[in-house]
């Protein structure tokens, strides 16, 4: 590479069809941060997924909070890392500390929000007795979600993982991977590990990768709704091509195309595909 990449972020969240349908709120979020000029530059994007069940009553403030706390995490993590460089000690960080602050900081906002607007009889009225003895245990249960987030700083990538949705990665070549992290076994069919779950900390990945390695063209993250409206795995693999596909040759001409198409593209993936929620966020690197 001829200099320090540039690295552009932007996504779009749609309602599901099911969802408009039934007049359910969307329950995925997005959000994300990007620093440039004379600061640090870098880059954080999270998404998260609220479960759709009626016993996660309060999924998409879930959601909501999750991506909230994961930005400004990161963004604090990769600020601080910046400023003394030192990948063992990033690495420390990330082992020893990061899965504990993530949970615990979103239990704390979850704990805040529940503080503020306590359950309402209506909201009760919607589970059964047998899950309302288990909010006596967990008041945390109605607020699930899971959570993709990636910080791409000038030396280093992290990759963060709880519960399902994809994170891809494509090349120059326009080859997709995914970041090997270590397998969930939790995860199978539509059961997923989750922020509410206790001890959600033993369920949170991570992939640190220095940019001393190949860096990633582009990196995106979905929730499963994106995934689940392919009838296999290789037709997302074919979708994230696509997107790159877009971008590549165009510059910043496809970045502002893509903006635009993809609020209209995951609409029409989700009536034709899984109807749920989809939410997908993209960090595209632009070279000099």
């Amino acid at each position: 590479m001829s200099g320090k990449p540039t690295w552009y972020v932007f996504g779009s969240s749609v309602q599901g069809a099911t969802h408009q349908r039934a007049d359910i709120p969307n329950q995925d979020a997005i959000d994300w941060v990007a620093h440039y000029g004379r600061a640090p530059h870098q880059v954080t994007l999270a998404v998260a997924d609220g479960h759709g069940s009626a016993h996660y009553f309060r999924s998409a403030t879930g959601a909501r909070l999750a991506v909230q706390t994961a930005k400004l995490l990161l963004d604090d993590l990769g600020h601080n890392q910046q400023l003394d460089y030192d990948p063992s000690a990033i690495k420390g960080v990330i082992d020893q500390q990061f899965a504990h602050l993530l949970t615990r900081q979103w239990n704390a906002r979850v704990d805040a929000h529940l503080a503020a607007a306590p359950f309402t009889e209506t909201e009760l009225q919607s589970v059964d007795q047998a899950f309302r003895n288990r909010l006596a245990g967990n008041p945390r249960l109605p607020y699930g979600s899971t959570l993709v987030a990636t910080l791409v700083t000038q030396t280093f990538i992290l990759y963060v993982q709880v519960g399902d949705g994809d994170i891809l990665t494509v090349d120059e070549t326009g080859a997709v991977t995914r970041p090997p992290f270590q397998v969930d076994k939790r995860l199978f069919g539509n059961v997923t590990t989750s922020l509410c779950l206790p001890e959600a900390w033993r369920y949170v990945r991570t992939y640190l990768q220095p940019l001393a390695e190949r860096p990633p063209a582009m990196i995106l993250l979905a929730t499963d709704g994106y995934a689940n409206s392919f009838v296999t795995d290789d037709g997302l693999l074919a979708a994230a091509q696509d997107i790159f596909d877009i971008t590549e040759p165009q510059g910043m001409d496809g970045l502002c195309l893509l903006r635009k198409l993809l609020p209209r593209w995951l609409n029409q993936t989700s009536q034709q595909g899984s109807g749920d929620d989809i939410t997908v966020g993209v960090i595209y690197r632009d070279t000099p």
